[in-house]
């Protein structure tokens, strides 16, 4: 029986948040914290369940109705079609909860289930091991996270990362030791991509690109990304505002911003763009030992500049400045992350940090000021695949 998990982690944005939706390059990097899967398939079951901890949820699909559905699906549609396929599952889904639990489904609830199915059969359906698959042998899933959902940490492309390799495996597009190949990686995040617009509905493919390949990317919409040769991982503090806020809210009101001065904050993108352009050079040749005090203070005046130029397009929050003020009073330079007006913020660590008492100070105050506070790092390995001893 089929036995293993998957590790997909988190993601910050660096630098380039905003500007990367007016076609501007960001710098983005996975981050040490992500979502944990893992997969058993039990012998005699004809059930797929899924206990999403985040959620706090259960769903289940019982393997004779997805088989139905797979079969009606390939009557209707004997070519493949994404688009057709994410149309007939929301039918599908919606049914299936107004049968279970009536019309009380949470939204987060029903995006993850609709996930889920469109994953599974779009994984099925094209299988190269047999265009005629079906699902025989019922399956366990638990999924946890240790990344709080609609902070800007990239939380559903690594939900749907790590859904799309698990998939994937069952249904034979590759095994858990060819799953790094460059063909199944860009495989995985296509889907985890398909993943992204089911919650997000024209996303921009940077999450689920840096969630499946891991280090740090440079991106640029429409035109793909650049994997950047880091020597090394940062040391970050992340650092949760504990305010939520809606992305596609803030967007509209940096693009209502942008519409009243054109040319102003044309000109805030270009200094974006050109502090992306400065700060590559920096990170691919921090950790090698040489000068690299001097590029950290580098680093950290680009954070200071990066977080001002997103001050001056309005999205910061008074928790944001708490965290600045605290961080900045210590001797430690910050930025927000992501769309801003809440989530978290980044602090930038030194080498050495842990031996800083200065340091501890720091995390101590952010803590009593009631702010939560994540030591990790920035750029490390992507999407993982590993045994499962139980």
């Amino acid at each position: 029986m089929l036995k293993f998990q998957v590790h997909s982690p988190g993601k910050v944005i660096l630098h380039g948040e905003h500007a990367v939706v007016y076609n501007r390059p960001a710098l983005a990097a996975v981050v040490g914290l992500g979502t944990n899967l893992q997969f058993r398939q039990e012998a005699g079951s004809q059930v797929a369940s899924f206990q999403l901890e985040a959620l706090n949820c259960t769903l289940e699909i019982q393997l004779a109705d997805f088989n139905a559905f797979l079969e009606k699906f390939r009557s209707k549609y004997p070519v493949d079609s994404r688009a057709k396929l994410m149309e007939e599952v929301r039918g599908e889904v919606s049914k299936q909860l107004e049968r279970a639990a009536g019309s009380t489904t949470k939204p987060h609830t029903q995006r993850a289930f609709i996930s889920i199915y469109y994953l599974l059969a779009g994984a099925v359906l094209s299988s190269p091991k047999d265009p005629k698959l079906t699902l025989q042998t019922g399956f366990q899933v638990q999924v946890d996270t240790e990344l709080n959902v609609g902070a800007g940490l990239g939380s559903s492309a690594s939900f749907g990362a790590a859904l799309a390799a698990a998939f994937l495996i069952l249904s034979g597009h590759f095994d858990q030791e060819s799953y790094l190949q460059e063909e199944n990686q860009a495989l995985i995040s296509s889907w985890a991509y398909e993943s992204e617009r089911v919650n997000h509905g024209t996303p921009s493919g940077l999450d689920n690109t840096v969630c499946t390949y891991g280090g740090m990317l440079r991106y640029v919409k429409g035109q793909g990304f650049q994997s950047l040769s880091i020597q090394k991982p940062l040391n970050i503090l992340l650092v949760d505002s504990r305010v939520s806020r809606s992305t596609a809210d803030i967007v509209a009101k940096v693009r209502h911003l942008a519409e009243g001065f054109p040319q102003l904050i044309e000109a805030i993108w270009q200094a974006c763009e050109e502090l992306v352009t400065a700060a590559v050079p920096l990170y691919e040749s921090f950790g090698n030992a040489q000068d690299d005090s001097a590029k950290f203070e580098k680093l950290e005046r680009l954070f200071q500049i990066n977080n001002d130029l997103l001050k001056a397009i309005g999205v910061s929050h008074p928790k944001l400045e708490q965290i600045f003020t605290i961080a900045f009073k210590r001797g430690f330079f910050s930025k927000l992350t992501g769309a801003g007006a809440g989530g978290y913020a980044i602090v930038l660590l030194p080498e050495n940090y842990e031996c800083n008492e200065v340091y501890w100070k720091l995390k101590e105050e952010l803590e009593s000021a009631g702010f939560g506070v994540h030591v990790t790092t920035a750029g490390g390995v992507g999407l993982r695949v590993s045994s499962l001893d139980d």
